[in-house]
């Protein structure tokens, strides 16, 4: 879901109230960071400048103030510049649009001069920016997609239920039509429109390369507060608007995997609970789907941080709970593309399978795919 390393060692702070204005400076100051790590030139500058615009106090910060509960890990930020591409994308701010690389525009070499035309667009919409802020980040990024399907094929499964939580658009629950190439291990369908070849580092090691397959998908099941119906034009412009503008190759992979997505359904299912608010219990929900039975993969990707503390636990305990009941002829896999512990500039993939209950580090990643060193 996320586009952010959350890097530096941050973690989500603890605070009796809603974060002010010093602590919005920083959220933008640090996903502006993000960005430039990731590639996103535009948005680095952007977002460095609206750091100053909240710690001024600006017209900026009378938006964010409206949502100024939003928790760090709720991706602020994002969320507000997304919505400003979204008016773009949708021809609602032909101005703002006409500085973005995704509408046909390029930005101003001069950051004064898009400084202003940021000044100009909150001026004329500071209505749509701030319901903008309610829109929770959607991009379930496909490029991630190359470290999601080494995990599924590392199981070893012949066949399996895929679920995703976190699912946002449930585009990479269609991973296996996607094609996917690992330093010339192909995965999935060969001469798809979608087309992942991320930069291998090192070798593939201990997995395996010889017979390394996905498994037959059965059943494509999403659970997320506010799944995205991607096939529907609202849908589309949801998933586009939260790609960073200046990144072509990921709007045209976003595109792609759209596409696939028509031809190949998803069940998706609602559910939040606890802090997470909308729907009913995600761990009541996901109980209810490995309940059907048969092989089954839990995968999700830059979703935990988004997740508040206590319902990771009872998810947690759900999934560890059917692993205890999993055997050789309906086993049970747990695929995780999450910040590295160790290291936030990178993701690491693992895997945990029952019944055997192992539980390896496959990779790490790029955070959106990028690269790939598996381990």
């Amino acid at each position: 879901m996320a586009d952010d390393p959350t890097g530096r060692g941050r973690s989500e702070p603890v605070a009796a109230g809603p974060a002010g204005r010093a602590e919005w400076a920083e959220r933008f100051a640090h996903q502006g960071l993000a960005c430039a790590e990731l590639g996103s030139p535009l948005y680095a500058r952007l977002l460095a400048l609206l750091a100053e615009e909240v710690r001024a106090g600006t017209t900026t910060w009378d938006v964010v103030a409206r949502r100024v509960d939003l928790r760090f890990g709720q991706a602020g930020p994002l969320r507000l510049v997304g919505a400003a591409h979204r008016l773009a994308l949708a021809g609602d701010a032909p101005e703002w649009a006409a500085l973005l690389p995704s509408c046909g525009g390029a930005p101003p070499d001069d950051d004064g001069a898009l400084l202003v035309a940021w000044r100009a667009l909150v001026d004329v919409h500071p209505e749509e920016l701030a319901a903008g802020l309610d829109r929770e980040v959607q991009t379930n990024e496909v490029g991630r997609a190359g470290g999601l399907a080494l995990a599924l094929a590392e199981t070893g499964f012949e066949q399996c239920r895929l679920v995703e939580l976190g699912c946002s658009g449930a585009l990479n629950l269609r991973l296996d039509h996607f094609e996917i190439d690992l330093g010339g291990v192909v995965l999935g369908d060969a001469g798809s429109a979608v087309h992942l070849h991320p930069e291998i580092r090192g070798h593939l090691g201990g997995l395996r390369r010889e017979g390394l397959a996905l498994p037959r998908v059965t059943d494509r099941v999403g659970i997320d507060p506010h799944p995205v119906d991607a096939i529907t034009d609202d849908g589309r412009l949801t998933l586009l608007c939260f790609v960073w503008p200046d990144q072509a190759e990921r709007l045209a992979r976003v595109e792609a995997a759209i596409a696939v997505a028509r031809h190949e359904a998803a069940e998706l299912l609602v559910a939040g609970g606890g802090a997470a608010g909308a729907g009913p219990d995600t761990a009541e929900v996901l109980t209810e789907v490995l309940e059907r039975g048969g092989p089954a993969v839990v995968q999700h990707s830059i979703v935990w941080q988004y997740v508040p503390t206590e319902v990771r636990w009872s998810v947690t305990e759900v999934i560890e709970e059917a692993g205890r009941h999993a055997n050789e002829e309906s086993p049970l896999g747990w695929v995780r593309f999450e910040p590295d512990e160790w290291d936030r500039r990178r993701a690491s993939v693992w895997l945990r399978t029952w019944p055997d209950g192992g539980d390896r580090l496959i990779a790490h990643a790029d955070f959106h795919g990028r690269w790939l060193e598996p381990t």
